[in-house]
């Protein structure tokens, strides 16, 4: 683990030479692994709701929850864009080792470079229609206190309505296409013995 560690780390600025599939894999779980822990501290911080609001909060009035879902919703839409920095944070940390890693493969390490775009087009697309839905909010809410009785199906519903009405998501598609590409290059072996960038990594 050591190894692992001091070659991603002390390569960070050099994508020369190769990485097996065992030192990328573990050394990504190093970069991510502590950016999820921050995820879930921030998420946890930005998402809990004043008390006032949680006190106003009263079931089966749609008036007097609504300040508290709004929060909620724009705290949910701050966590996505503050989500998309630090999912591009780790890309950024991995452009070289998904380099090295491409080599191994006999790839160019160019394409390393969709790495923190894929990242970045996936993570925007769902920060703006997380966006999209908060502007619609106050119309939602108009709507739910006109009737004069909740409607279970329609609030089964209100998600995926929500979704639909802020459009196709092109971005996150492209973006998720690629992403997937580029797991399942970086999932397979490399190639046997020497290639144009060097010899086999010790695995």
């Amino acid at each position: 683990m050591a190894e692992i560690a001091r070659r991603g780390v002390g390569g960070l600025f050099d994508a020369r030479g190769r990485d097996g599939r065992m030192q990328y894999w573990l050394f990504l779980l190093l970069v991510f692994g502590p950016l999820v822990v921050l995820q879930i501290i921030l998420q946890f911080v930005l998402t809990i709701p004043p008390l006032d609001l949680v006190m106003t909060a009263r079931p089966g009035a749609p008036a007097a929850g609504a300040p508290f879902l709004e929060h909620q919703l724009r705290a949910m839409v701050t966590m996505a864009y503050v989500n998309l920095g630090l999912q591009l944070l780790g890309a950024l940390l991995l452009i070289t080792a998904t380099a090295r890693r491409l080599h191994d493969r006999g790839r160019a390490g160019w394409w390393a470079l969709a790495l923190p775009g894929a990242v970045f087009a996936t993570g925007l697309g769902q920060a703006r229609r997380m966006a999209a839905m908060a502007e619609r909010m106050p119309q939602v809410f108009a709507e739910m206190e006109k009737k004069a009785r909740p409607d279970f199906a329609d609030a089964l519903s209100f998600p995926a309505r929500m979704q639909a009405s802020a459009g196709v998501d092109w971005p996150s598609i492209v973006g998720g296409l690629i992403l997937l590409w580029l797991v399942v290059e970086l999932a397979r072996a490399g190639t046997a013995g020497p290639n144009r960038y060097g010899p086999p990594p010790v695995r």
